[in-house]
Order: C-alpha cells, then sequence, then structure tokens
C-alpha cells in the first residue's frame, strides 16, 4: 500500500510540475471525449426501443413497398390496414394483430376548437405494445364506440389542473360527435411507435386515442379494404416459432390472394413482376430502417467517425507532450535509476501520470456531455420527453471506460520505450540526449497524422459549407422573401368560409399579395401525383397541389404564357375539385410539364384540355384545362429529381395562408391583426417561408454545423502538436541556430531552416488528406440531384484547408522563433 502511495505521490508531484502540458492533454482529451460520448448518446436514445414494450425484437411491423412502374419506390415503414384482416382470416402464426392509424381532432370547448392528434387502434394494441393508462381502462376504452381517451396533456388543454379521476365520464365534441372521456393516458413515450413527433409538436404533444372501429372512423368499407393504399400501420407479435423474416412471405400470398389483386394494372404484374414487396420489420430494427431516418444515421455516423479522428489526434497529442517531458527529464530519471528504480517501477510511475490524466479528461467529459446532451438532443429536432442523458445508459458508460483503457497503452508504450533506451551515465554527467532521428521521425509522422486529421476534416467542413448556400439560393422557380406562411391547425376538410378574413388580406396597404394552398412550397418536398393524358395522347405523371389564383404571384413565380387569375373559379369550391361552371378544373402547370406532356411551347399548352384523375396512376376521366404556364418549379428537396409540376385553382379557403410584402416586421404586424379580428377561433402557427426553406436542409445545417465544430477542435489540437515539436526543435537546435546567426545568416534563412522540420509533415498531411477530403466531399455531393459545380465545390474549400493548416503550423512556430531570434550568444553557448 505504502508503494503505490509512493507512486500516486510522485505521479501527481510530476504533474504538478507541468501544469500546461498537463492541462493541455486533458483538456484535448476531454474535448474529443465529449464529443465521442455524445454522439453515443444520441444513437443509443434514437436505436433503443420502448423499454415497456416486453421482447420488442419479437413485435413486428408490417412494411410495404409499391412497385410501380417508371416512379421511385420506396419503403413506407406502414401498409394497407387490410392486410390485419387478411393475416387474421388465414391464421398465420401472428398474435394480436392490431392496427393503428393516426389523424387529426378538433375538439370544441368554450365556443373555441382545440386541436389534438388523434390515434385510431385496435384494443389489442394495448397489451401488444403494454400502453399505460392513469385512470380507467384503455383497452376496453377502445372497445367503445363513442369512448375516447385522452393523454395529460389534452387534459390540461382542456380543462386545465383537472385530476386525471375526475376526467372519466366528461363528454367533449369534436367533428359533430360527442365522445365519452373512459381513460387517461400518461404522455406517449418519444421511442414508442406510435409516436408521431412532427404531428404532437404541431398540437402541443395533445393526444387522444379512440378504437379503430368506432364513430370517430369515418372511412368507407371500400377505403377501409383498399389494397394499394397506405392507410395506417399494423403490429403483430410473432407466435413461438415464427420468426421475422416469414412475414413478408405471409403478407404476399394474402395479397395475391385478394381480389383486389386482379384489378391493378396488368403491366404491374407482367412477365412475373411484382407489384409490390413486404417485410416484417422487428422494432428493434425500426429506428434502422423507418422510412427518412437514412440521412439521420449518415449525419450521427459521419460526425461519430469525426469524432473518433478527434479522439486520435488528441491521443497523439498526449503522447507528444509526455515524449518531451520525459526528454526533459532524463536527468531526473537516471537518478531513479541510479538509486535502485528499474524499469517496470519506471513504467508504473509514468502509468499513472498518464492515467490520472486520462481519468481527469473522462470525468469531465462525461459531466460535459451530460450537461450539453439535452440542448443538442433538441437541436436535431428530438422532442423534449426523449430520454437521452438522463439516465445515463451503460453501454455509453461501458464505451467510455474502454476507450480510457485502449488510450492508456497508446499514449504510454511509444514515450517509455525511448525514455528506458537512455543510458543513465551520460545524464548524471548533465549530458542529455536527443530523442535521436527516429524518435523525430516518429514524432514528425504523428505531426503528419494530426494535420492530414485536421486538413481532412477542414476540407470537408468546406465542402458542406458551400453546398448549403448552394441549396439555400437555388432558384427553385419561387421566391421566399418576404412571404409569411399561416397554418390552421385543424382538420383541413372542416376549413371554414373566411370571407371578412379575404377581404382584410385584399385591403390591407402591407399585404401586397396572398394566396391559399393545400401545400407550403418552401417545405413540402412530397406530393400527390397523377397521370395526366394530353390530346396528342402524351402520357405524363404530374405532382399535383391546390392553390388559389394569387399563389402565383405571392410567391414570384414567373407566368410564361396564359393567366392563373383567368381560369379562377368565381365560386368558392372545395378544394379536391376546382371545377368551374363548364365542368372543367382549371390547371396550371409549369414548362417542364409542357414539355414532357408534348407542347412545342409554353404558349401551345394554353387552353389544352388534360385528361387526369385515374387510379394506381391510370388514365381518368376528369377533365383539366390549362390555363397558364409557368417557369419550371421545384418543390422537390434537392436530393430527389424535380417533378413536372401542375397546380388546381380553387378559391376555397385552404388551411396554408401565404403573404407577402416588402417590410417583414409590417407584414407580421398586419397578419396578427387581421387573423385576430377574423381569422376562425382555431390554434394556428405562423412562419416565415425562407425558416421552412431551412427546415428542409435542416439535417444538412447540422452536419455542416458538427463537423465545422470537430474540424477547428482538430486545428486546435493540430496547432498544440506542432506548437510542441516546433519547440522541442528549437531546444536541441538552440546552439546551431546561435552559431548560424553569428555567422550572418539573416532571420529568414534560420526561419526557413527551422521550417524545413515543418516540410515533411506538411507535405504528407497536404498528400493523404487533401485526396481524402476531396473524395468524401464527392461522395457526399453525389447524394443531391442539385449540387454546386465540383471544381469550384471542392477546389476552394480544399485550398482553404491547406492554407488554413499552412498558417496555424506557422503561427504555431512563431513565438518560439522569436525567442530563438532573440537568444544572446552567451546563452546558447555557455
Amino acid at each position: 500500500m505504502s508503494t503505490w502511495f509512493t507512486l500516486m505521490r510522485d505521479a501527481c508531484r510530476g504533474l504538478r510540475a507541468r501544469p500546461w502540458a498537463t492541462a493541455v492533454a486533458v483538456g484535448g482529451l476531454m474535448l474529443a471525449q465529449a464529443a465521442c460520448v455524445l454522439v453515443a448518446l444520441l444513437a443509443v436514445a434514437l436505436s433503443d426501443p420502448d423499454p415497456a414494450i416486453p421482447a420488442p425484437e419479437r413485435v413486428v411491423l408490417l412494411d410495404f413497398k409499391g412497385n410501380l412502374p417508371g416512379e421511385q419506390n420506396f419503403w413506407f415503414s406502414a401498409s394497407p390496414l387490410v392486410f390485419a384482416e387478411m393475416l387474421k382470416e388465414r391464421k398465420v402464426p401472428l398474435e394480436l394483430i392490431s392496427r393503428a392509424s393516426g389523424g387529426g381532432l378538433d375538439i370544441k370547448i368554450d365556443g373555441r376548437l382545440q386541436a389534438s392528434y388523434l390515434l385510431l387502434a385496435d384494443p389489442d394494441l394495448v397489451p401488444l405494445l403494454q400502453l399505460p393508462s392513469l385512470q380507467g381502462d384503455l383497452r376496453a376504452s377502445l372497445a367503445r364506440h363513442d369512448g375516447i381517451a385522452i393523454n395529460i396533456d389534452l387534459l390540461r388543454k382542456l380543462w386545465g389542473e383537472l385530476p386525471p379521476e375526475q376526467a372519466l365520464g366528461r363528454r367533449i365534441e369534436a367533428g359533430g360527435k360527442t365522445y365519452t372521456v373512459s381513460a387517461v393516458m400518461p404522455n406517449i413515450d418519444a421511442r414508442n411507435p406510435l409516436a408521431n413527433p412532427g404531428a404532437l409538436a404541431s398540437v402541443g404533444e395533445a393526444m387522444a386515442m379512440v378504437g379503430y372501429d368506432s364513430q370517430a372512423n369515418t372511412r368507407t368499407p371500400a377505403q377501409r379494404e383498399a389494397l394499394f393504399v397506405i392507410n395506417g400501420r399494423v403490429f403483430a407479435r410473432l407466435a413461438p416459432g415464427a420468426t421475422a423474416a416469414q412475414v413478408g412471405g405471409w403478407m404476399r400470398a394474402a395479397f395475391m390472394a385478394n381480389p383486389q389483386y386482379a384489378k391493378l394494372p396488368a403491366e404491374w404484374k407482367a412477365n412475373g413482376r411484382e407489384a409490390a414487396f413486404f417485410r416484417g420489420l422487428p422494432l428493434t430494427e425500426l429506428p434502422f430502417e423507418a422510412r427518412g431516418v437514412e440521412l439521420r444515421w449518415q449525419l450521427l455516423g459521419a460526425v461519430g467517425l469525426a469524432c473518433l479522428v478527434l479522439l486520435l489526434l488528441a491521443a497523439f497529442n498526449t503522447m507528444n507532450l509526455h515524449t518531451a517531458s520525459l526528454l526533459q527529464r532524463q536527468r531526473e530519471t537516471a537518478l531513479r535509476r541510479s538509486l535502485g528504480a528499474d524499469g517496470p517501477r519506471l513504467l508504473q510511475l509514468w502509468g499513472l501520470e498518464v492515467l490520472l490524466p486520462l481519468l481527469l479528461a473522462a470525468a469531465g467529459a462525461l459531466l460535459l456531455a451530460w450537461w450539453l446532451a439535452p440542448a443538442l438532443a433538441q437541436w436535431m429536432g428530438l422532442s423534449a420527453q426523449h430520454p437521452v442523458a438522463d439516465p445515463l445508459p451503460g453501454r455509453v458508460l461501458l464505451g467510455l471506460g474502454l476507450s480510457v483503457l485502449l488510450l492508456w497503452p497508446l499514449t504510454l508504450a511509444l514515450p517509455a520505450w525511448a525514455a528506458l533506451q537512455r543510458a543513465p551515465a551520460p545524464a548524471l554527467q548533465g549530458r542529455t540526449a536527443s530523442e535521436g532521428p527516429w524518435g523525430r521521425r516518429l514524432r514528425q509522422g504523428l505531426l503528419t497524422l494530426q494535420l492530414c486529421g485536421s486538413m481532412a476534416l477542414l476540407g470537408l467542413a468546406g465542402v458542406l459549407a458551400l453546398q448549403q448556400q448552394h441549396l439555400l439560393h437555388l432558384d427553385r422557380g419561387f421566391d421566399t422573401h418576404n412571404r409569411l406562411w399561416l397554418g390552421i391547425v385543424m382538420n383541413p376538410d372542416e376549413v371554414p368560409q373566411m370571407a371578412p378574413l379575404i377581404a382584410a388580406l385584399r385591403s390591407h396597404p402591407a399585404i401586397q399579395h396572398w394566396a391559399f394552398s393545400g401545400m407550403r412550397p418552401a417545405r413540402d418536398t412530397e406530393g400527390e401525383i397523377d397521370l395526366h393524358v394530353s390530346a396528342s395522347q402524351h402520357k405524363q405523371v404530374l405532382r399535383v397541389s391546390t392553390v388559389s389564383s394569387g399563389f402565383f404571384e405571392t410567391y414570384g413565380m414567373t407566368v410564361l404564357a396564359g393567366d392563373p387569375k383567368l381560369g379562377s373559379s368565381t365560386a368558392l369550391s372545395s378544394a379536391a375539385n376546382a371545377a368551374g361552371e363548364d365542368g372543367e378544373a382549371k390547371l396550371v402547370i409549369d414548362a417542364k410539364a409542357a414539355r414532357l406532356l408534348g407542347f412545342a411551347s409554353p404558349q401551345a399548352a394554353v387552353g389544352a384540355q388534360l385528361r387526369a384523375g385515374g387510379g394506381f396512376l391510370q388514365e381518368g376521366k376528369a377533365l383539366r384545362r390549362v390555363v397558364a404556364v409557368v417557369k419550371d418549379v421545384r418543390l422537390e428537396s434537392a436530393r430527389d429529381a424535380a417533378r413536372p409540376q401542375a397546380f388546381l385553382l380553387s378559391e376555397a379557403p385552404q388551411w396554408d395562408l401565404t403573404v407577402h410584402g416588402p417590410d417583414p416586421v409590417a407584414l407580421r404586424r398586419a397578419l396578427d391583426e387581421i387573423w385576430a379580428a377574423h381569422g376562425p377561433a382555431v390554434r394556428h402557427e405562423i412562419q416565415a417561408a425562407d425558416e421552412q426553406l431551412a427546415e428542409v436542409y435542416r439535417q444538412e445545417q447540422q452536419i455542416t454545423s458538427l463537423l465545422s465544430a470537430i474540424a477547428l477542435l482538430a486545428v486546435g489540437v493540430a496547432m498544440l502538436g506542432a506548437y510542441a515539436l516546433v519547440a522541442d526543435t528549437l531546444r536541441r537546435r538552440r546552439t546551431e541556430l546561435v552559431l548560424r546567426h553569428l555567422h550572418g545568416a539573416s532571420p529568414l534563412q534560420i526561419a526557413l531552416s527551422v521550417g524545413r522540420e515543418f516540410a515533411w509533415p506538411l507535405l504528407g498531411a497536404a498528400a493523404l488528406g487533401l485526396p481524402l477530403a476531396g473524395w468524401l466531399g464527392w461522395q457526399y455531393l453525389a447524394g443531391f440531384e442539385e449540387r454546386i459545380a465540383l471544381a469550384p465545390g471542392l477546389g476552394w474549400p480544399l485550398a482553404t484547408a491547406a492554407l488554413l493548416t499552412l498558417g496555424v503550423s506557422t503561427l504555431a512556430a512563431a513565438r518560439h522563433l522569436r525567442l530563438a531570434m532573440g537568444l544572446r550568444p552567451v546563452e546558447a553557448l555557455g
């Protein structure tokens, strides 16, 4: 015990003797480890299923992917709900097969509509997913025709601080129907597969559940039995002996046995072609396979790799500092050896000197990560209810401990080996040895890796930053500046008539243009598609959006031919069918659609009649008359190909309203005043169109910001490595530099002589880091349909990274060069 106490005391004394080096080592490792822990916390939070669900690997989601000819097909993480009944009828080995479908519910209370998220579910979903209730029987509630279960947030929205038990039996009115509160639930766990963060965020986490077969389900029998319509999710538990791999086969057999299968278009099934694909997705795999999560995991993967690079650079820096420390302590080491300390005893001492900073760094990293995790999770778009670092997952703590165990020998082995090679006698005589040519080359090699890592991260971050700016300023055929969007949080089919509001919009001086629409052009990157056929029998699938005639002026779209206002219906028609008195819907298309439909020019398309409205992207009989053609429009994300666009005209109020004016402050004030005076008594949201556009590329912006931060940390670590190398170089060559100065060498010549120490590390870093950054940047840009030109998109960031690395190395050497220039001969030669 006394031996270890002595070693600990000596190790602490040694660390206190070089506080700057200890602080640098601890600080660099702490930041790098904290970054790694944060990424690990996010990965665990996003991948873990709801812990309340027993054996989640045995609970499967029925997944569906259509195989439409000529279309981009993908897994929906959902399926036609008819599969629940089909699989029950076939008696496949699945238990508690249950349907779930989301929607909205506008509850009337005190004359005002309160919006909430509505989930229609089968009663068996309660035991399947172990859904809890605070009051009442949730499963029995879902079996009632008029029963409704509400969560705590909706309870507070409706009746304030009313105790949950007093809510039971109360009646609420919604959609012309009366429901009886028969259960009160806690807010749903963010990791539960029923959670819908986007929908819940828009209604303040307020949620209600009703039975799928209750009065709230207004779907017709045909809609419930639709075979090729993605209208919800089906969950089930695998029976003993069954596997998730078998589920796809059961679904395929049921699909092909359904009478509706024969009604699918013949070309979808010709020559053995599969009309759709199926699979059973265990809940443990759902976080990785759900639609839309690929980019998030790419983000985490890229940032995680960058954090590992940063950790490795920090470890190299610690190794360099420890090597320099042992070189400066050669006389102390020689004295210890002469007094009987053998190699193992010295290794124990040096091991403690390395281990203590590692443990201190790990503790600081854990505390820093725990403190930053909630803010980072919120920035990443996770709900406040999503557990991230409270409590800290055991896997993350284990990983941090393993990193310490791996870094310990990595940062100790080479410095200790070099120190043990020194003969004690010369050091006792005052003649300390240098690390030798191989030692210097090793340290130059480590510096090369540090500079290479920082250069690669800087270059890649620059590519991402340029692409981000390109995405935000891409010509989409419409403008988002000085546009405000107002969204009504209610059922879109129940948007009331708003004649006074429309009159106020038309007359207010701060509003130049306004329009209704069924979508947000800057935010909604997916939409309904329909096959259109021209008189010349050209067939083309167009993306269809419903808008009012002022939409094109409001968003600054260029009209190439015709006039959208001439095609607007004078009567307020439904948003689903903007047909005028002649029975034709009025349509505006973009130039891309006009070309693909066979028109020689935009003018030739005006007045043409198109046929559309067929199911399954087949020819329909609905007539649509083209009244105008606008410049090419891109409503899709830059990651996807731009579809040809069609806009159905309707003057009916819709749940998206956009206003445009020259002064954004006055515009916001006018919109608030008009809505307060004339808007319906429902919840609404207001957002700038520029912000909506930025949200589309939010994950790109996040990865750019995170990589930039990590790259700057890597630059700081590399700067410390260069600083340590030049300090040691000048210590070794002190006498040589003074003699050269005495013999007439200019400061520039001396600086160039010292600079040769950095030549090979810089050249090596450029040879390795710049091609790596260029390849990674090219791989990133390849994921976009619209991307910055490769020459400036890669050239400028790589050149900037190289120049910045050179500048950092020069800055690291400047102080010691200045000190060397000020040395007096007696100091160096004495």
